[in-house]
Parts: structure tokens; sequence; C-alpha cells
């Protein structure tokens, strides 16, 4: 799979808003080329509002946007000027659907224990939380 960002920069004539268009992959490594983008944005246009659109991502890792969202908050020149669009439906990454997935399960036993019912077969336990 191709692992490459594309940053389309659009900027507003009147300076009020600049608007940084993701599209490609998004991953916990490239989201870092995102900072000096997002930093050069707001030195020539101080005033402007920084929206970065995330929509159009192929690929996404909800890391990579906790991380850029981080970055934002924690950078003073950048401050309250930026705003991450992302999709509505971010993709749960597979090792956290895995392990909410057995958190589910030993749930359900947990429950079933206590209540004096047995627990369901191992194999018939996992098909169903998967």
């Amino acid at each position: 799979m191709n692992r490459k960002i594309s940053v389309l920069v659009e900027v507003d004539l009147d300076g009020q808003y600049v608007r940084v268009n993701v599209t490609g992959a998004l991953t916990e490594v490239n989201q870092q080329g995102l900072y000096p983008v997002l930093r050069r944005a707001r030195t020539m246009l101080p005033r402007a509002t920084v929206t970065v659109d995330l929509t159009c991502v192929h690929h996404l890792e909800p890391a990579a946007v906790d991380l850029l969202r981080w970055a934002a908050e924690q950078d003073e020149s950048l401050g309250d000027a930026v705003e991450i669009l992302a999709p509505e439906n971010m993709p749960a990454e597979p090792a956290v659907a895995a392990l909410d997935g057995r958190r589910r399960l030993r749930s359900g036993v947990l429950q079933r224990r206590s209540a004096g019912l047995p627990a369901p077969l191992r194999e018939l336990a996992l098909d169903t939380a998967s």
C-alpha cells in the first residue's frame, strides 16, 4: 500500500483563512510533515484560521490524528487557530479493535459467572466477539 501524503494549501485572497487539503495516507510517521506547513501558514497570515481537511484521506490512522491535534495544541504559534476536520467514521486500528473484542468477551464471561450461569465455550465466544 502506498503510504505517501499529498498536501494542497489553499489561501483566501483576503487572508482570512488557509485550508490544508490532505489526501493519500496519513500515518503516525508522516503526519509530522504537516507541522511545517501549518507553522508557515500561520507565519504568513497570523490572523487567518488554518483548517486541516482530512476527509479525503484514503488511509487514516486514528493515532496520527491524535498526534496532530496534540501537536497543534502544544505549539504556541498555532494556538487555537488550527481546526482539524476528520471523517466522522474514523477507522479503528486493528490492535485496538482486537483489544476491545477481548474486553467485551471477558466482560461477558465475568457477568455470566457472577450470575451463576456457565461461561460459553471459548470458540463460540470468540466467534461472537469478532
